[in-house]
């Protein structure tokens, strides 16, 4: 069973025809999220036994003292943790670009090697360090919506079952637009359109190894369905304000994606954006991008980002393991939308990181 580690083999499926589009917009709850509980069940005496948890219940603890200092403001003083993010990742490019900056000028001096050393060494200490900021940036947009994060599976599963309650479906579905939770439904990987309580609370026994593939795929759903959706209204934006426009032949074909022949790169016979790429929805744009476009999106930008990933899930979920636990398709399906919202985050993340400091490029 592939996991997340090795993320660059799961391969967006092909997607079916959707139906009709209508953008939700995201809610942000001011009230304080409700305790994560984590139902244990007790074979010897048939009893529930119910694991509370509170304050912030990421799996991936901080490796580094920007980090443990963001989870205390997370809890203390959120006013402060924006202001402090900025500050920071500033802080780390200077003395990251500094450094390089040294060892490039002492090539060919006596202390070349031993500024090399001093850069690689920075370097490493701000990539573990800015790591840490994106966690907790997505951990903060994880609060905002009312939602804690589920803990380490270890501290979670009982005698083998295991269940996640308040299940948070409505806040961890408010991020996302109606028609991308309806291309999770039809992806195959749940059957949301179960609405039974008795068939969403009985029991099933399922791998850990398998709840970890689906939670790494869906994080890399969430972020390709970020991605595109982004680039989909910015496309659209660009066709109705520069309609009246034209552009040669050549361009808008490239546009297009469409194989140009000899005659037509070189063709600068105009033609306006009306002619180009129109789509009914958000849906049939999906399903009629390209693979270029398509790879492009579904995969993070960034080395930060996709380590971090690796990161959390294993954390989260520990070592792989065949071994099964009890537990309903409610829990199941609190595990997608969570993965979900933690790749549609990874992409803000991602985006706000940008701003202030230099992540490398694969």
């Amino acid at each position: 069973m592939d996991c997340v580690c090795s993320y660059s083999k799961i391969s967006l499926p092909q997607f079916r025809r959707f139906s009709s589009f209508n953008l939700q917009s995201s809610t942000l709850f001011k009230k304080n999220p409700l305790p994560l509980m984590v139902i244990c069940r007790n074979n010897h005496n048939n009893n529930d036994e119910k694991c509370m948890f509170n304050g912030l219940t990421a799996p991936l603890v901080p490796t580094t003292e920007t980090g443990r200092l963001l989870s205390v403001f997370m809890q203390n003083d959120k006013a402060l943790f924006n202001g402090f993010v900025d500050k920071e990742l500033e802080r780390l490019d200077c003395m990251k670009n500094d450094a390089l900056l040294r060892s490039v000028f002492s090539v060919g001096t006596d202390e070349a090697i031993l500024h090399r050393r001093i850069s690689e060494k920075i370097k490493l200490e701000c990539r573990n360090t800015v790591e840490d900021i994106m966690y907790m940036f997505i951990v903060n947009k994880f609060s905002q919506i009312g939602v804690h994060m589920v803990p380490k599976l270890s501290n979670c599963i009982c005698n083998g079952r295991l269940e996640i309650f308040p299940r948070r479906d409505y806040e961890l579905k408010s991020i996302h637009s109606v028609e991308v939770l309806e291309m999770v439904k039809e992806i195959g990987w749940e059957d949301m359109s179960k609405s039974n309580v008795k068939d969403s609370w009985g029991l099933t026994q399922v791998q850990k190894d398998q709840i970890r593939h689906v939670y790494g795929a869906s994080i890399l759903y969430g972020y390709f369905f970020k991605s595109t959706s982004l680039r989909y209204h910015l496309e659209q934006s660009f066709v109705k304000t520069y309609s009246n426009i034209s552009f040669p032949r050549s361009w808008l074909l490239k546009q297009k994606g469409v194989p140009l022949s000899d005659t037509e790169s070189t063709s600068v016979d105009p033609v306006s954006l009306n002619e180009g790429k129109k789509y009914d929805n958000f849906r049939s744009y999906v399903t009629n991008l390209d693979d270029e476009i398509m790879i492009m999106c579904s995969k993070p930008k960034f080395k930060e980002a996709k380590s971090l990933i690796e990161k959390h899930c294993s954390a989260l979920f520990g070592n792989e393991s065949s071994e099964e636990v009890s537990t309903s398709f409610a829990s199941l399906k609190r595990f997608v939308l969570e993965a979900l919202a933690f790749g549609t985050f990874l992409w803000d993340a991602e985006d706000h990181v940008r701003k202030f400091y230099q992540l490398e490029e694969f």
